[in-house]
């Protein structure tokens, strides 16, 4: 009985905890500028005392920070631990590097793991810091002022725009979406909100083949390949119908990329549906806060500029 008392005493002390954090207003804490490339987020920061700035691209899409092993290298990372990591299509192994402090201007973003991969793909940049900024921070991307502001946990009130809620199954950050390859044929699917991802919207294998994307009236305008951390995956790209997500008005004639089979897809099983891409992310302001496990979007000049 004692063992049960201290467990709720704990768990009293943890609500209260919270309650506090809630009542606190949200304060400024940094206030980062980026340079977008078709929508991309890129970072200048300093790692360790690697006297060289590198650009690293903010990619919700993975869950922490990554490079290069030649980089990595070069920098002087020291490996701790390696471990099985997923990426678009599949899964590889990689290293981990421990305790690193990411400089960006006067703000120091200490102890972060680093992911090492043998290869790195992502054009212009140096590697990749994912949401974790987010776990730590209410994060605020201002495409209009080419700004990402970082605010402590608290009370942080928005008005203009629209509370998209999000679940974290897995590391990521997944919305509730319904896609119309043509009109009379919705389909429901949970997709990760991702400034990584060079699209309006990308279906994976999984979700492409359970609902048949590919032969139920898509017309391809264009095929290629997505290319993550060294995996090479074919796909498709053509019109939908529409695209909603949340409250959203549904997005019509939107441009999609639906997934191919072939290699490591037909058995990948990533635990969701697709990626939201910054060619659609772009055309908002946001805001990403864990705390009520809300993404806030507001129109910003793009979306007068940029077709779906």
């Amino acid at each position: 009985m004692d063992n049960l008392r201290f467990k709720l005493f704990v768990i009293f002390l943890l609500c209260l905890q919270q309650f506090a954090i809630a009542q606190q207003q949200a304060k400024l804490v940094a206030k980062i500028p980026f340079e977008s490339r078709n929508g991309t987020i890129i970072l200048t920061v300093k790692l360790n005392d690697f006297p060289r700035p590198l650009k690293l691209l903010f990619d919700t899409g993975a869950d922490g920070m990554a490079v290069g092993a030649g980089l990595a290298d070069s920098i002087g990372l020291k490996v701790t631990r390696t471990q099985k990591a997923s990426v678009v299509g599949g899964s590889m192994d990689i290293s981990i590097s421990s305790g690193n402090t990411v400089h960006m201007g006067s703000f120091d973003f200490k102890n972060q793991s680093i992911a090492i991969f043998k290869e790195m793909h992502k054009e212009g940049t140096d590697g990749i810091i994912g949401n974790t900024l987010a776990r730590h921070y209410i994060v605020k991307v201002d495409y209009d002022r080419k700004e990402l502001l970082l605010y402590n946990f608290g009370d942080f009130e928005e008005k203009g725009g629209t509370a998209i809620p999000f679940t974290i199954p897995a590391g990521l950050f997944i919305i509730h979406g319904t896609l119309s390859i043509t009109a009379d044929q919705p389909h429901t699917g949970n997709f990760v909100f991702d400034t990584g991802a060079a699209y309006n919207l990308i279906c994976f294998r999984p979700f492409v083949k359970q609902h048949k994307l590919l032969v139920s009236g898509f017309k391809s305008e264009s095929h290629g390949s997505t290319v993550s951390m060294g995996m090479t995956t074919p796909t498709f790209a053509g019109k939908a119908a529409a695209f909603s997500f949340s409250n959203v008005p549904p997005l019509k004639n939107m441009s999609v990329t639906l997934m191919a089979g072939g290699g490591q897809t037909e058995s990948w099983d990533p635990g969701f549906d697709g990626s939201i891409g910054v060619g659609l992310i772009s055309r908002y302001n946001f805001s990403i806060n864990m705390q009520k496990k809300e993404i806030y979007i507001t129109p910003n000049r793009n979306a007068a500029i940029i077709s779906p």
